[in-house]
């Protein structure tokens, strides 16, 4: 197995260590080895990349979290010029076309267009009598845009600048995210058929409007307002290019390498132990295993502080969820499937559908979410013709599963296997009533549910998205790239928000935090010959 863990690299003694090699972790691996750090990732499963990486069955192959990632399309944008960077210019994309989403409720279809105001007319279309509540929409998603770079970089600052001049870099972006998605949709319409078609695109970090801070709502948004785009070879793309990069700099990714507990001394991280007993050192440690995990695990209790855990154990974790990977024996062209993404909604009640979903044990998702790998990526069909694949995915709480925790992945019993079994009919029935011509195309059809996130992930509810996205979330101080623990850094989802490009993001603010260095200069200089 390539790169896997050995106690030899005990034997040295390194720059930084850093814990995870999801992408927020290899993009600062990237920065630390490109400045001529000498880094060691160390990732507990046995396969890098987090939820980048793609699994195999047969002749197919399955993303496990990239589905789509906006900005890419836009050469001069700061985050496609950074994953230049990271890349040396090697990680390719292809844009998803004019609908990069498609919402269906009750059987009526609403597509997402590519560019701001070509939705916006088009959503006018739907809706003719709410253009003065549609163009407010927009304007204000507009400027959530133009404030949550500041509000996040603020998070790069030492403490003493932070409270010199944080306040002023929040004060915009807390506007927006102090409120909930509903709370600011309906006050600028009541028209509640609007305000669901227009938050269909929640499933992005798991929230109905009512609970969901608007601020998270129009990142989203905004980050896909100029359309969709996937890695060119897959998800895996992503962390194959970067580690490709870290390791021509001298950095080493070690998989099968569990860390049991960072190492603090007087209040400073110096290294790691391994579950193993080996004892690794480093300068400077990097969590990369998100908030919950790095403070109320990888810190030893006897070291835990208590302004790192109290208010940051009040904010949940994010819902889980279940996920068919369907593999057909037809192409993408013979089965007509899209390159856009599907939302599929029972009606438009979507708060009080997701509120009686969560109270009702086992009961089936009110929001699906078809997404059609094979058909975004131009090199599936030179690698795999004559195959397809499909995704289809469905939120589902991780205490409904928690029975079963205990037992081993792939052997948890008849039990297990027949709410599997269950779960897997509907969301192929989901699959069925919307494109009826995959029924008997279908090869193989393989569940993953939340336990199957927490074996992989180490995500202790099985969640995707890190701490759910309320208010409150935006609120934590201690969200931030230094720690109260010298030399100790979080990196990852959970110090800026969900997705592919705020994992980057949270690298970069993460190294800068680090180095000390104006990465955003080095980046946006940065060319290479396309």
């Amino acid at each position: 197995m390539k790169n896997l863990y050995s106690s030899d690299l005990t034997k040295s003694t390194y720059d930084a260590i850093i814990i995870g090699s999801g992408v927020g972790g290899l993009t600062t691996a990237v920065f630390l080895a490109k400045a001529g750090k000498k880094v060691l990732v160390l990732e507990k499963h046995y396969v890098a990349g987090g939820f980048t990486h793609t699994f195999k069955r047969k002749k197919f192959e399955w993303d496990v979290g990239v589905h789509y990632v906006g900005q890419m399309n836009l050469k001069n944008n700061l985050m496609r010029k950074a994953f230049d960077y990271l890349s040396d210019g090697k990680l390719k994309w292809a844009d998803m076309g004019e609908v990069y989403d498609q919402t269906i409720i009750e059987g009526k279809k609403y597509n997402f267009k590519k560019g701001r105001e070509n939705q916006i007319l088009q959503m006018i279309e739907y809706f003719p009598k709410e253009e003065i509540a549609i163009r407010k929409y927009y304007d204000l998603v507009k400027n959530i845009g133009s404030s949550y770079t500041t509000f996040f970089s603020e998070r790069s600052m030492p403490f003493w600048l932070s409270k010199t001049i944080g306040h002023f870099m929040r004060k915009k972006f807390y506007v927006f995210s102090k409120k909930t998605t509903y709370e600011v949709l309906h006050s600028i319409t009541s028209n509640e058929k609007l305000i669901t078609v227009l938050c269909s695109q929640c499933g992005n970090y798991g929230l109905s409007p009512e609970k969901s801070s608007f601020a998270i709502h129009g990142m989203i948004v905004e980050h896909f307002i100029e359309g969709g785009n996937y890695p060119i070879g897959g998800g895996s793309s992503i962390h194959k290019k970067l580690i490709d990069v870290l390791e021509t700099n001298n950095g080493i990714v070690a998989v099968k390498a569990d860390v049991k507990n960072i190492i603090i001394e007087d209040n400073k991280a110096v290294g790691v132990e391994m579950v193993n007993g080996d004892k690794i050192y480093a300068s400077t440690v990097v969590s990369n295993a998100g908030a919950h995990n790095t403070f109320n695990k990888l810190i030893l209790k006897n070291e835990q502080k208590d302004e790192n855990t109290i208010e940051l154990n009040k904010i949940k974790p994010s819902i889980s969820h279940v996920c068919i990977y369907v593999g057909l024996n037809a192409s993408d062209e013979e089965l007509k499937l899209p390159k856009h993404n599907i939302w599929l909604f029972d009606n438009y009640e979507l708060d009080n559908s997701q509120k009686d979903h969560l109270k009702t044990k086992n009961s089936s998702s009110p929001i699906s979410y078809i997404s059609f790998p094979s058909a975004k990526d131009p090199d599936w069909k030179i690698n795999h013709p004559g195959k397809s694949t499909i995704q289809v995915l469905g939120s589902f709480p991780y205490e409904w599963m928690q029975e079963w925790e205990e037992g081993k992945w792939q052997k948890r019993g008849e039990d297990y296997e027949l709410v599997k079994e269950k779960i897997k009919n509907y969301l192929l029935e989901k699959l069925y009533l919307t494109l009826p011509q995959t029924k008997d195309r279908i090869e193989i059809c393989e569940l993953s549910t939340p336990l199957s996130t927490k074996h992989f992930s180490n995500y202790s509810n099985g969640e995707i998205y890190g701490l759910e996205h309320t208010p409150e979330r935006f609120n934590l101080r201690q969200l931030r790239a230094k720690t109260n623990y010298k030399n100790l850094f979080l990196t990852g989802q959970d110090i800026v928000c969900v997705g592919v490009g705020a994992a980057m993001f949270s690298g970069l603010i993460t190294s800068i935090s680090i180095l000390n260095r104006n990465l955003l200069w080095k980046i946006m200089r940065y060319k290479f010959v396309d």
